[in-house]
This record gives structure tokens, C-alpha cells and sequence, in this order.
């Protein structure tokens, strides 16, 4: 069979899963990350090199968060092609990076082999934590908006922002990626991302009173 033959992937991928054949079969494939993660209340990626400024984990130390905000709703993981990592865009979509500390000389793992540190670490902690869960569920205030709630969130502010000229004289791409930046680092609840959709709301209506129109 050959390598671009269209049921290459699934014929090797079985052959090579053994009896975890139901993991390859029960899949999803989408046609972007955006689409991967909407649902997501907090999503994670992976890098060799994470940027200034980023909240950055080890795997053990990125296992427990997960398996924290799962107890809200779906969590995702994010790993990037072997050879360039994740992009900058697919990094300004996580909240949260994971870095293997392996040696400098190396830093770049394959693939499989990070996944499988990084799932690991998600099993030992999962089974740590069995039978510890709060029957009353997680603490209020706690709880954590969809990545499609954020985008959102993220449309109106850079909106606002633009038509305000904050952009002007800057590099707006990269401004937009620091800005999402810092929000991801704070982990926002929903309850504060109502407070700053507020703060759109009210600024933007300020703008439209100022220049007259309803």
C-alpha cells in the first residue's frame, strides 16, 4: 500500500493499536483548531519553546489542571506538527502551555513520545485523584467559559479596540496575539468575562453616544 494512498492512515493506525483499535475508530477529524477546541472550557498546547510572558508547566504539573477543569466541561490538549511545533496563532489560543524539561541539545521530542509523556502524567494523575471528587460538584465561581464563549468575547474586544485606533502604528497581529496572551493567563471564569463584555458593551455605546448616533 502506498504512503498516499487515502486508507493508509487507517489500515497502519489498526494494525499498529492492537487492542486499542476502539481509540482509533471512535476519532473526530475536523477542519480546524477553532472547530476542535469551540467547546473546550480550557485548552492546553504543547511547545519545546514557549514564548515570553506564558504560563508554563511541566506535564506533571499540567495533568491536575486538566483533570481540574474537566470536572466544568471538555478540556483539550493541543500538539503541534513534529517538525514546527504549534504556530503562534494555534499558541494564542491556549491558556495554558506544557513543556517537557528534556536537555536543551534535544529540546524537540517525536511526537508519540511527547503524547505519551504528556498522557501518562494525565493517568497517574487521574488515578490519584479517583474517588476524591466532591459529590456537590466544583466551587462556585469556578466556573469556566467555552473557547467559542472567549472567541466572542475576543471579536468585540479587538472591534472596540480597532475602531478606537489602539492598533495604529503597531503591528496589529502581533498586538492580538499579547493581548489574548495575558487574558489566557488569567484563566477567566464566566462570571469575569461577563464583567469584561460589560466593559465592551458600555465603551462601545460611550463611542456611538459621542458620535451621535442611536
Amino acid at each position: 500500500m502506498r504512503y498516499d494512498d487515502p486508507s493508509h492512515f487507517d489500515v497502519e493506525s489498526s494494525r499498529m493499536a492492537w487492542s486499542a483499535g476502539d481509540v482509533v475508530a471512535a476519532r473526530e477529524e475536523t477542519e480546524s483548531i477553532e472547530s476542535a477546541v469551540a467547546d473546550a472550557v480550557l485548552v492546553a498546547g504543547t511547545t519545546s519553546a514557549p514564548p515570553d510572558g506564558h504560563a508554563v508547566l511541566t506535564p506533571r504539573d499540567l495533568a491536575p489542571r486538566l483533570l481540574e477543569a474537566a470536572e466544568t466541561g471538555p478540556v483539550a490538549l493541543l500538539f503541534g506538527q513534529e517538525d514546527i511545533g504549534l504556530t503562534r496563532e494555534a499558541m494564542a489560543r491556549c491558556q495554558i502551555l506544557g513543556s517537557i524539561p528534556s536537555s536543551t541539545a534535544y529540546s524537540s521530542l517525536n511526537l508519540a513520545q511527547a503524547a505519551l509523556l504528556f498522557m501518562y502524567e494525565i493517568r497517574m494523575a487521574a488515578t490519584v485523584t479517583a474517588g476524591r471528587a466532591d459529590a456537590s460538584g466544583p466551587a462556585a465561581g469556578t466556573d469556566l467559559p467555552s473557547q467559542e464563549d472567549l472567541e466572542g468575547f475576543y471579536r468585540r474586544l479587538h472591534s472596540l479596540l480597532d475602531s478606537a485606533g489602539f492598533f495604529e502604528g503597531t503591528a496589529k497581529e502581533h498586538m492580538v496575539r499579547e493581548l489574548r496572551r495575558v487574558f489566557n493567563r488569567a484563566l477567566l471564569t464566566r462570571r469575569e468575562i461577563g464583567i469584561f463584555e460589560g466593559v465592551v458593551h458600555a465603551l462601545s455605546r460611550d463611542r456611538l453616544r459621542r458620535r451621535g448616533e442611536p
